[in-house]
C-alpha cells in the first residue's frame, strides 16, 4: 500500500502497522520528504517494519528530473533501511502535458533510468496503464528502466481493472517485467474510479477476483492499495 506522511497529519504508527498486519500487507511506499526521512516517516516506517512489512522509499513530483530524483533518493536511503525505492512521477498531470507527450515520457525514462543507476535497491515506479494505449513505445522503455511497476488501474469492479490495464499488463509480461496492479480509495470526481464509495467488503471481493485472475502470470506481484489512510477509513 502507499503510505503519505503528511507533515500536518502523520499516521499514527501503530494504528497503521496494525491494520497494515490485518490486511496482510506485505510492502508499504512510505513518502520521504525533500530532506531526506522525518521523525514522522521513521516512526512509520519502524512500526511496519516491526510487523514484517517491506519499505520502501516512496517520492516524486511531476516534474522531477533524474537529477532531483536521484538527489532525493541519495538522501532518503541513506536516512533508513529502506528495502527499495518506489517513485511516484506522474508527468501526465502537468499543465504543460498536452503536446510535449513524448518530451515528457522520454524525460520519464532517463529519471528512472538515472535512479535505478544510482540505487543499491530495487527500484518500482508508478505507471498510469493507459500510457500503455498511447504510448505503447515510451511505456516499454520506461518500466524497462525499473524493477517493477506499478499499475495505477484505478476503476472500482474487477472486470474493468483488469480491461484498462490489459494493454499494459501484456506488455510487462512478455517484457518479463514484474507488476503491481493498484487501486485507489481516495474520493475522486468519478466513483467509478475508486473504492471510496464502495467499502472495504467490495475492496476486498474485487482485489480477490483480480488476483484470481492474474494468479497463473508470473509477472504479477499483487495488488496494492491506494492510500492508507482512505483505506483505513473505509467502512464496511
Amino acid at each position: 500500500m502507499w503510505v503519505w506522511v503528511p507533515e500536518a497529519a502523520p499516521p499514527d504508527p501503530v494504528a497503521l502497522a496494525r491494520f497494515a498486519s490485518a490486511q496482510r500487507v506485505t510492502d508499504a511506499f512510505v513518502s520521504v520528504p525533500w530532506g531526506g526521512p522525518s521523525a514522522d516517516t521513521v516512526a512509520s516506517a519502524d512500526a511496519l517494519r516491526a510487523h514484517g512489512v517491506r519499505v520502501a522509499a516512496l517520492g516524486g513530483v511531476e516534474d522531477w528530473t533524474g537529477v532531483e530524483a536521484v538527489a532525493w533518493m541519495e538522501r532518503a536511503v541513506a536516512g533508513w533501511p529502506f528495502d527499495g525505492v518506489h517513485l511516484d512521477i506522474e508527468p501526465w498531470g502537468r499543465a504543460d502535458w498536452a503536446g510535449r507527450e513524448r518530451e515528457l515520457l522520454d524525460a520519464l525514462e532517463r529519471t528512472v533510468h538515472d535512479v535505478a543507476a544510482r540505487s543499491s535497491l530495487p527500484v518500482e515506479v508508478d505507471l498510469a496503464p493507459w500510457v500503455a494505449d498511447e504510448h505503447p513505445a515510451a511505456f516499454t522503455r520506461i518500466a524497462r528502466r525499473a524493477n517493477a511497476v506499478a499499475l495505477m488501474a484505478y476503476r472500482d469492479r474487477a472486470p474493468d481493472i483488469l480491461r484498462v490495464s490489459d494493454a499494459a499488463r501484456r506488455i510487462l509480461s512478455s517484457s518479463r517485467i514484474a507488476y503491481r496492479v493498484g487501486v485507489d480509495t481516495a474520493p475522486a470526481a468519478d466513483p467509478r474510479a475508486t473504492f471510496a464509495d464502495d467499502g472495504s467488503a467490495v475492496l476486498e471481493r474485487e482485489l480477490a477476483r483480480v488476483a484470481a485472475r492474474l494468479a497463473a502470470d508470473a509477472r504479477f506481484a499483487g495488488v496494492a492499495v491506494h492510500d492508507a489512510q482512505h483505506w483505513m477509513a473505509l467502512p464496511r
